[in-house]
């Protein structure tokens, strides 16, 4: 039996900003106020939060980052733009990462998107000719997605609320409520169970032919708690026509969670003649070339939480 998630959304809250004198307030601070400096600097990390606490807003809000502007809800505790609320920015090193591999009217896959911070760092750098398609497949999520998108006038984007597989169809969505980021195709994946939805679910290869015709993928970035070797399965002539860059999290728990061999993931992408590497923050550059599987064996995963950050690439990605 299904149990239909029945919580607050985030257009609910969005309704309350307006009532609330205290976000209103702290509006008015945040549009004034230098954020994008706080990814950098300590003590403007340390006052900008001092006055979150001492305004206390209470409804969403809009904050400028260094590369977009995001509605944050200070109800949200475990929620990606909460993080970003606290350090300006959203996973620096992979960031930089993708954007090295980016350019102006590239088609980039975001599969697994959240509120959006990697779409948005995408739409800006394809630019207005690019095309970026942001999959994220929870209601509360993709209402956030969306109104990021809009907020900052990213036409380019487009916010789909569904899910990638093997093969189209529909699935059951586990939420998380301890990690609004955690949910999942796979029960056993979710730390705390927050309800259950059906999801309708599609392939990148089906997507593709429906509604990316003449266009060749770029790059295509991959984090579904589990599902990643699904989402590759349905991709299989997207990847063996366009050679993609991909950035794909390697989870080997949560992808046995959902019946799969994780490192037959990794062959698969081995046998279509992608290089691998790692994002290894202790190596210079922050890419970790892998010659073969064994090396990626080596790397000690064993713990049901750890997980790697993998990076796929090919000469000529999407051209």
């Amino acid at each position: 039996m299904v149990t239909r998630y029945e919580g607050p959304t985030f257009h609910h809250a969005m309704t309350a900003r307006a009532a609330d004198p205290r976000t209103r307030l702290f509006q008015w601070v945040a549009d004034r106020f230098p954020s994008p400096a706080i990814e950098h600097s300590l003590t403007m990390r340390r006052l900008w939060k001092t006055l979150f606490y001492l305004t206390g807003p209470r409804a969403p809000f809009v904050m400028r980052t260094a590369r977009y502007r995001l509605w944050v809800d200070p109800a949200k505790r475990k929620d990606i733009a909460r993080s970003i609320l606290h350090r300006g920015c959203y996973e620096p090193i992979e960031t930089a990462i993708v954007l090295a591999r980016l350019g102006p009217g590239m088609t980039v896959i975001d599969v697994g998107a959240n509120v959006g911070h990697y779409a948005m760092v995408a739409a800006a750098a394809v630019g207005p000719e690019g095309r970026v398609v942001a999959f994220e497949p929870d209601g509360e999520n993709h209402a956030a997605l969306a109104a990021n998108l809009a907020l900052n006038g990213f036409t380019q984007a487009k916010a789909e609320r569904l899910a990638l597989g093997a093969a189209p169809g529909a699935a059951i969505l586990y939420r998380d409520e301890a990690n609004r980021g955690g949910h999942s195709l796979a029960a056993a994946n979710v730390q705390k169970p927050g309800g259950e939805i059906r999801v309708a679910m599609t392939t990148l290869d089906a997507y593709g032919r429906e509604n990316l015709a003449g266009r060749r993928v770029g790059f295509v970035k991959i984090d579904v708690q589990g599902a990643e070797a699904e989402v590759l399965a349905g991709a299989a002539d997207t990847l063996a026509r366009d050679g993609p860059n991909l950035l794909v999290e390697f989870w080997p728990h949560g992808i046995r969670a959902r019946g799969g061999e994780p490192m037959e993931l990794v062959e698969r992408m081995l046998g279509l003649g992608y290089r691998m590497a790692v994002i290894d923050r202790g190596h210079p550059g922050h890419v970790r070339p892998l010659e073969d599987i064994d090396a990626l064996r080596r790397i000690d995963l064993s713990d049901p939480q750890a997980y790697a950050n993998l990076l796929f690439t090919k000469d000529n990605a999407g051209r």
